[in-house]
This record gives C-alpha cells, structure tokens and sequence, in this order.
C-alpha cells in the first residue's frame, strides 16, 4: 500500500471530525445539552488521536536505515497502541457521564432542539463516511484499524446523544443513562482489544495463522525435504520471513538454489507484504558418515584439513580414527587444544562413539627438491 492510499483516509478522517466539534459545540451550547457537548468532547479526543494516527503513520513509513534496519513500522504500532487507550479513556469518560445523569440529570433548552438535533443528524453522516473510508484500509494498516474502531465507537456515541436528547426533551433521563453505559462497555471491549493486538506485535510474537499457513506451504514444495528455524515478525503491515530448508545432498548448487527461490516466491505469493529469506542445507541424514565427521571437524578454524577417517566397532564399542592437517607453526599445546575440542565435538555429535583418536599433521609437507631454473644447473645435471 503507498503512503498516499495509507494516509488519504486519516487526513479525510481528521478534517471529518474537525467540523464535527465546531457543529457540536454549537448545537450543545445552544441547546444546553450535556449529551451533545460530551459528543464534542469525544470528538475533540477524537481529533487529537486521529491527528497522532496520522503522524506515526507517516513516520512509520520512512525507509529503513542504519538504526532501524527492519524499517519503522513499529512506529505506528505505537500510535495504534495510543489510539486504543485513548479510546479507553473515552469509555471511562462515557460511564462517567452516564452515571452522572442517573444521579442528576439535566434539562434541555427545548427551543434550541431542533439545532442540537440537527447537529447530531451531520455527526451521524460523518461518522459513516469515516466508517467507508477508513474500513477499506483498516486489515492492512494499524492505525487505519485503530481510527475506524474510533469511528464505530463515535457513531455508536451519537446515536445515544441523540436517543438522549430526544427523551431528554420530554423529561426522562434514565433511558439515555442506561444506554450511555451499556454504550461505553462496549468501547471499553473494543479498546482493550486493540490495546492487547498491539501489544503482541510489539512483544513479536509470530503471527499464528500467517505461520501456520506458511508451514504448511512448506509441506508441499516439490524437492523439499523437510524445513527448521521457520522464523516470523510483522512490523506495521510488512512481514520479516526466515526460513532454512532442507535439501537432498545429492543435488547441485544450481538446483538448491532454485528450490529456494521458488520457496521465496510461493511464500511472497502466499502473504503480499513481506520480505523473505531462505536458507538451505543439505539434510544431515542423507550424508556419509565420513563426511558428517569431515563436516563436525572443519568447523574447527584451525583445521585445514582432515582425511583418512576410520571407525571400528568392537564388542567394547565403536571407535573413531581421523588424520588432521594443522598449521605448523602452533605450539604443542595449540595443536593439542584443537585435538580436545574435535574429539568433545564428536562425542557430542555421536554419543555412541567410544573413543576418538586425533593425528596430527603438518599442513604443509618439506621440498622434495630445488627447483632448478637456469641451463647451467641443467647442464651440471645432465
């Protein structure tokens, strides 16, 4: 999604609810009525986190750099994060109200109704456009989502301003009341549902069903035979895919490399917004003995090479024989260091061996002769 498609809807939805307040006020201020002032009120909070939304937002949107190397869509998780406890707020605000007219009520000025009225009726019409526009980007961005959830709690608010000035006027409060607090449970529902999203993108938990779906692709992949370290993080709306698969060592370079890249297609595929990394090694099972052995001891920077590896098993158990090439210019105890930490490395492998014997052996071997260049040696030889 482009910055534009991500941010037209906020901006829309910020100047939406700018005019709301200004009608409102207005209408409340004319009407004397609490119900329509604390609709303004909301939607004076309202503005202020929608105009948060939009800045995070934007911020979210930069390029990767040397600090943030994932990008910055953790940013507008955190404005989402504040979008949902502002609506907490909101909620709190609403039962506070409503509790406040159960005790007290108020009476409004009746020839100022129809302004008060007329007022809610175009916040009523705001809130649904807001609802429209913002519900068509609202599954691929958070803060999208954050502003249409405020947008259903506002409509459902005006609903019950207008439900409590209609009554209001013939002189019955409890009505409005009991609605208002049914109405901010409602929004405390929402808030902490956001509220609890949020916090688990921001704590990286591995989104379940994108994860489960992928796995299951990976199941499928012709030449495939099997996958580990399936990792996933979503940061904003992208998400960070890692994966190492698991070949045939009989197959070539050219051929691994391209059951990865159809790995990173179909995924790619699978979930729009992503950045995919496949990795590939050969499955350890399929290997030779030998060459399991070669593999645990290369590990070893000291070694530059290994060969002649010998295993014998006995009554007493299997017994491991190898021949190491080692820089000739370690001391005694270098080369016997390296000696201890193969022979831990093989035990750790391969339980089951007895004994390891390491030989060691220089990795450059002394001149057999002088080579000679010039025609006078040439012809003392011959």
């Amino acid at each position: 999604m482009s910055q534009f498609e991500k941010l037209k809807p906020l901006k829309l939805s910020f100047y939406a609810i700018v005019s709301v307040i200004l009608f409102e006020a207005i209408g409340g201020i004319l009407a004397n009525s609490l119900a329509v002032l604390s609709d303004a009120a909301h939607a004076s909070l309202d503005a202020i986190t929608t105009f948060w939304l939009l800045y995070t937002t934007k911020l979210s949107m930069k390029p990767p750099d040397e600090e943030h190397t994932y990008g910055h869509g953790k940013i507008e998780t955190l404005g989402s994060m504040f979008g949902g406890l502002s609506l907490l707020v909101i909620s709190a605000l609403i039962f506070y109200e409503a509790v406040s007219r159960l005790l007290f009520g108020s009476a409004i000025s009746k020839e100022f109704t129809l302004v008060a009225i007329l007022s809610v009726v175009y916040t009523l019409c705001v809130d649904v456009f807001r609802m429209k526009i913002l519900k068509g980007v609202s599954k691929s961005s958070i803060s999208a989502k954050a502003n249409y959830l405020h947008a259903i709690a506002d409509f459902s608010s005006t609903i019950i301003a207008l439900f409590g000035i209609l009554i209001a006027s013939l002189g019955f409060y409890i009505g409005d009341a009991l609605s208002s607090l049914a109405l901010s449970c409602f929004i405390a529902f929402l808030s902490l549902r956001l509220i609890y999203n949020t916090a688990l993108e921001l704590s990286d938990i591995a989104p379940t069903r994108e994860y489960k779906a992928v796995s299951s692709l990976l199941k499928n992949v012709e030449g495939l035979k099997g996958f580990k370290s399936l990792r996933m993080r979503k940061v904003g709306t992208k998400y960070f895919i890692d994966v190492t698969i698991l070949l045939s060592s009989a197959i070539n370079i050219e051929r691994a490399h391209s059951i990865a890249s159809v790995v990173e297609e179909r995924i790619g595929n699978l979930i729009k917004d992503s950045s995919v990394i496949v990795h590939y090694e050969p499955l350890e099972e399929e290997l030779p003995f030998s060459e399991k052995v070669e593999r645990i001891v290369k590990k070893n920077k000291g070694v530059s090479s290994v060969h002649q590896i010998v295993s014998t098993k006995t009554e007493e158990g299997t017994f491991l024989t190898l021949h190491i090439e080692v820089d000739p210019t370690l001391t005694l105890t270098q080369a016997h260091q390296i000696t201890e930490e193969i022979e831990n490395d093989i035990k750790e492998f391969f339980p089951y061996i007895q004994k390891t014997t390491v030989h060691i052996e220089s990795s450059t071997r002394a001149e057999s002769g002088k080579i000679v260049n010039e025609e006078k040696d040439l012809n003392a030889i011959m």
